[in-house]
Order: C-alpha cells, then structure tokens, then sequence
C-alpha cells in the first residue's frame, strides 16, 4: 500500500530483443542439460551391454571354468614386480570399468599415447590367449570387434584383476624366453627370475613391454634411451619406499 508521500515508479518495459535473447538463453540452457543428461544414458547403456554381452556366447558356469585356469598361474617373482610396477604402475589391479572410462577416454579426448601411463586390465588379454588354448572358445561364433573386452568384463566377475595380469604375464615371459637367442641372452635362461640382477630385471621387463622389438641389437641408441628411463624409475621407486619406511 502506497503512502501519501511516496510516488510509484512507473514500470520501463524491456527491449524486445532483450526478451528474445533471454529466451533464446534458457532454451539453450534447456538443451544442454537434455545433450548431457541423453549423453550418459547412452554411455551408461553402452556400458551395460558391453560389460554382460558375453552372456549371449558363454554360461556362467563355463566362464567360471575359464576363470579357475587364469586363478591357477604362479604368482609373479617379488623382484620382477617392483621393477614392472615402478615403470608401468596401472596394469595389475585396473578394473575394465577404469580401462574403459579412463584409458580410452583419455585416448579420445587428450590423444594421450603413452602405454606406460595409462591404466589397464589384463583381463581382456586373457581371451586371445585362452582361445589358443581352448577348442571351445576357439570355435565359438563370437559376432562383433569386442570380443576380448566382453570376455574381460565375464572374466573379471569371476576373478581378480590382478589375477588376470598374473597370466597373461607369465604367457608372455614363457613366448619371449622362445623368442630370444640364447647366445644372446644367456642371463635370462642360465638362472631363474628372482636370481636376475637389477639391469637384467630391466631390461627384461623392457623387452616384455615392447614385445621385443626394443633390444640393443636391433635398435641400440632406443634400447639405451628407454633402458635409462627405467632404470632411473626402479632408482626412485626403490628411494620412495625406503623412505616411507
């Protein structure tokens, strides 16, 4: 209610255009949140299916089965795992949820390239290998260009990350030890791993991590570049845990 004294102020009707680029604002407004919140619908439901598809191919009792093969390898040597680890640190214990989401979406949006950093599950390594090894898998009509990752998810149900690194590390310590010459590597035959000096340690886990294809015979100025990388990261892990102690 108005006094005696008070004059009311006449209301200033808003620019028309003023008023359509509000609306304009809130519709786009309204837009984004409808992209965003469609967006992770799809991914969420992309996700679903990739990580239970491999319930279309395979029972649970038979990727059970698959599962108690991977839990039976040997542990990994303690020395050979403080080297891996201090160079290469996500690949024993990644989820596939992680590899998914952390992995490939750093690929895709920063073009990240660097193996040694990114996070991985060895579970979906288990596939090919398995299929090797195993008729029935070897002969399963597996449709799509997923396969190993769906395998990975059932795998990982089953069993433990690291689990899967465990195997699928001792398949390829097992295939580089028949790839390598003898006269070349006596070391890496004459004496078993948890023997091995700290450079054959590196060196092997370096030969390892590049399928071997980084060796000081083939490429020498590489091999010497990458073997001082790991070196120094075995050095500062090894300073970083004594230290914490």
């Amino acid at each position: 209610m108005s006094t005696p004294n008070s004059v009311e102020k006449p209301e200033v009707p808003q620019p028309l255009w003023l008023k359509r680029v509000r609306k304009v604002f809130q519709l786009l407004k309204y837009f984004i949140i409808s992209s965003i919140i469609l967006t992770l619908m799809e991914i969420g439901y992309a996700y679903w299916l990739l990580s239970s598809r491999w319930n279309l191919f395979l029972t649970r009792d038979e990727m059970k089965n698959y599962a108690a093969i991977i839990k039976d390898s040997p542990p990994l040597p303690e020395n050979f795992m403080r080297v891996y680890t201090a160079n290469i640190p996500y690949h024993e214990n990644t989820s596939m949820s992680t590899q998914v989401f952390v992995n490939y979406g750093s690929r895709f949006f920063f073009r990240h390239t660097e193996l040694d950093e990114k996070p991985h599950c060895f579970c979906d390594f288990t596939y090919d290998i398995l299929r090797k090894r195993d008729e029935y898998l070897h002969d399963l009509e597996w449709d799509g260009r997923l396969q190993d990752l769906e395998f990975g998810f059932g795998m990982e149900k089953y069993t433990e990350p690291s689990r899967c690194f465990a195997f699928v590390m001792n398949y390829r310590i097992n295939q580089l030890r028949a790839e390598l010459s003898h006269k070349d590597y006596p070391f890496f035959f004459d004496k078993s791993i948890s023997n091995y000096t700290e450079d054959e340690l590196i060196e092997f886990v370096l030969l390892i991590k590049s399928r071997g294809k980084i060796t000081r015979y083939r490429n020498a100025t590489r091999f010497e570049k990458e073997f001082a990388k790991y070196k120094n990261r075995a050095s500062e892990a090894v300073a970083i845990n004594q230290s914490s102690q």
